[in-house]
């Protein structure tokens, strides 16, 4: 009994070692003794919905093809649009049918293929780029609650195992989000990992409210999963095939104090629920090229938002500000992608070259 003891204990040490050498600790600073500037950006061209051939309501999502075709998801909407922004189709088909999706969707590019899942049908739908119908399938495990890529064999799907009724305390708990790997034929599934995440169990709504945010954003080999689960800094690298995390990595990095948006002082005081104190570090995850991009809590009036640049070996190289009216969607080497408003809020997707 005692060398099983033994054994165990030792097993734990051994595990906590290894784990503890995948974190890799960056410094406040990146190596670059250029960071910390405000990158100068030039306007390569917009796309609006002035034509009322589609109307931006609003728009996520935002990816690009392998031949440079646009595609970006709204409400009941999949547009494309070639590299230079001029429409060409509305990839979304509303119905029940083959190739059609019932409404509420996500998508993602694989390749030169488009792949669909819709929510409610539990079923994905495979397109090429010019909204063609491939294939489509029921995925038999699901339903799922986000569609996180395809790989050259699975589809990856992210699930929360939601907590029995019996815990509902008015606490923060730690709810299971699980990636699930489904086969191409929609039938086997397989669980891959297993990711914390914060929630708040509310007692009398019955409910959960997300204390933290979820990212997550593959790699273009499409083999590497980066998640972000927590509010403090910290990225996970997942491997899909191997099925373990490869590396984690975070910096040091000074927290911002949270600022109420009007609703938090009547939900804390209805429902019992903790403050919060601080923003969450990481509030955006972009692949480009073999870096990943984080965009940070961090945000200065003059200068912008904070983006952290790491390499994929985990390594803190860069940071720089950007200084847009509105939000970053996608980046793509020397270019980024923009979500912007007018003096009359109209929404526009804008396109900038980085000059740095």
């Amino acid at each position: 009994m005692r060398k099983t003891a033994l054994l165990f204990s030792f097993i734990l040490i051994f595990n906590s070692v290894i784990y503890a050498q995948e974190i890799i600790e960056n410094p406040e600073k990146p190596l670059s003794k250029n960071a910390g500037r405000i990158v100068q950006l030039k306007e390569i061209h917009r796309i609006t919905d002035e034509s009322g051939k589609y109307f931006f309501r609003r728009p996520t999502n935002f990816q690009v093809s392998p031949n440079g075709d646009l595609f970006i998801q709204d409400n009941e909407q999949l547009l494309q649009f070639d590299s230079e922004g001029a429409y060409i189709r509305n990839v979304f088909k509303k119905g029940k049918g083959p190739g059609e999706i019932e409404s509420y969707f996500n998508y993602y590019i694989h390749q030169n293929e488009i792949f669909i899942y819709d929510f409610s049908a539990i079923k994905v739908i495979q397109t090429d780029l010019e909204g063609n119908l491939i294939n489509q399938i029921k995925i038999e495990p699901g339903p799922y609650n986000g569609f996180c890529g395809v790989t050259e064999n699975w589809y990856v799907f992210m699930k929360d195992i939601p907590p029995p009724l019996s815990v509902y305390k008015n606490k923060l708990y730690d709810m299971k989000c699980v990636i699930k790997l489904v086969s191409k034929n929609g039938k086997i599934e397989k669980d891959s990992h297993t990711f914390p995440r914060k929630v708040f169990l509310s007692v009398e709504r019955r409910g959960r409210t997300s204390w933290v945010r979820w990212f997550s954003a593959l790699s273009d080999d499409a083999k590497i999963l980066y998640v972000s689960h927590t509010s403090e800094y910290l990225i996970e690298a997942f491997d899909l095939e191997k099925g373990r995390i490869l590396r984690c990595f975070n910096r040091k990095y000074p927290r911002i104090k949270y600022v109420n948006q009007g609703w938090e002082d009547n939900y804390y005081k209805r429902y019992n629920a903790p403050k919060i104190k601080y923003e969450n570090d990481v509030e955006g995850l972009l692949i480009n090229k073999n870096f990943i991009w984080v965009k940070t809590s961090t945000k200065d009036k003059k200068k912008g938002f904070l983006i952290d640049v790491f390499d994929s070996d985990g390594k803190y190289i860069d940071n720089f500000y950007l200084n847009l009216d509105g939000s970053l969607m996608a980046a793509q080497g020397d270019y980024i992608f923009a979500l912007e408003s007018d003096e009359d809020e109209n929404l526009q997707i804008v396109k900038y070259k980085i000059i740095d």
